[in-house]
């Protein structure tokens, strides 16, 4: 079994924009694609697109992809959506529904989060010269069953650099997300000094002792980043733990909790050929699960 570094804290419920439920249906995705598939499809949370309709995702991808300037920061969001709209609605020919432009927005605001977070991430590793990751996966063993694995950002000496991109003044702040993302690759790699590096609006904040808004050094070999180090290890067994169980069984007993049948379906598909499907009119917000469901077994 394995899980991303980056959703460790998601996993062991200490990240309040992804519940430790959801992780699990989406660890379940990872290893039972064809299974949870199925179970997505008889609770109506995935259902097939009807021949009489029609998908405009390939298109709201394209606009996007037109639009978007080579560089740009936070400040340019707004302008950047604005267009992306503009464009959308003249390639619609201004025929285009309410529902089309909601999730255009919305998938306009998720990539714009996550694009420009890689380009200042790049940007910031050349300037201060930190040596970057270079792709290099890492991982560590939980359980002779179960381990967690990722790629850092970069680092600066013997301290490990985990840079994050803030879309607002606000954003820069102390999550304990972050945080443990940034143990968990210690953990991994075996170093015992990481720093979370914040940036907003081209302003780094690199502090080297807490502050209110920064953790400063993160030394995992003193306290309460010790603790802490032992506290997520053992959290990660009962995860693997459960998570072994519903593989087995294929008992989920949080679906409600996940996926509200206020918001079913989730996403809509159509049928490429026996073992493939290509998903449409998605809920960004489950876009993590439904990426595997197109994946072979993993057990």
């Amino acid at each position: 079994m394995y899980l991303e570094i980056s959703n460790v804290a998601a996993a062991l419920g200490k990240n309040p924009y992804e519940s430790r439920e959801k992780m699990l249906l989406t660890s379940w995705a990872r290893h039972c694609p064809q299974k949870v598939k199925d179970y997505l499809e008889e609770n109506n949370c995935i259902i097939p697109l009807s021949s009489d309709e029609e998908s405009f995702t390939e298109m709201q991808i394209e606009t996007y992809n037109v639009v978007l300037p080579k560089q740009y920061d936070v400040n340019d969001f707004e302008n950047i959506e604005e267009k992306v709209i503009e464009e959308y609605k003249r390639k619609r020919n201004n025929e285009q529904t309410e529902s089309e432009l909601k999730q255009l927005k919305e998938y306009t605001k998720d990539l714009l989060k996550k694009n420009n977070g890689n380009l200042q991430e790049n940007n910031i590793i050349q300037k201060e010269q930190y040596t970057k990751g270079n792709d290099k996966m890492y991982y560590l063993n939980i359980t002779d069953k179960a381990c967690i694995g990722g790629k850092n950002d970069a680092t600066l000496g013997d301290t490990l650099l985990e840079i994050k991109t803030r879309t607002r003044k606000q954003n820069v702040r102390r999550n304990e997300y972050d945080l443990y993302q940034v143990i968990c690759y210690l953990m991994a790699t075996n170093l015992n000094k990481g720093k979370i590096i914040q940036m907003f609006n081209k302003e780094k904040y690199d502090s080297d002792i807490p502050t209110e808004q920064e953790y400063g050094v993160i030394d995992i070999t003193l306290e309460p980043y010790l603790t802490l180090t032992q506290e997520i290890n053992e959290g990660l067994k009962v995860y693997f733990k459960e998570l072994e169980e519903i593989i087995k069984t294929s008992n989920f007993m949080y679906l409600s909790n996940v996926i509200s049948k206020r918001i079913r379906p989730i996403a809509k598909y159509i049928n490429e050929d026996d073992d493939k499907i290509t998903f449409c009119e998605e809920n960004i917000k489950y876009k993590n699960l439904l990426r595997h469901l197109n994946k072979k077994q993993k057990i």
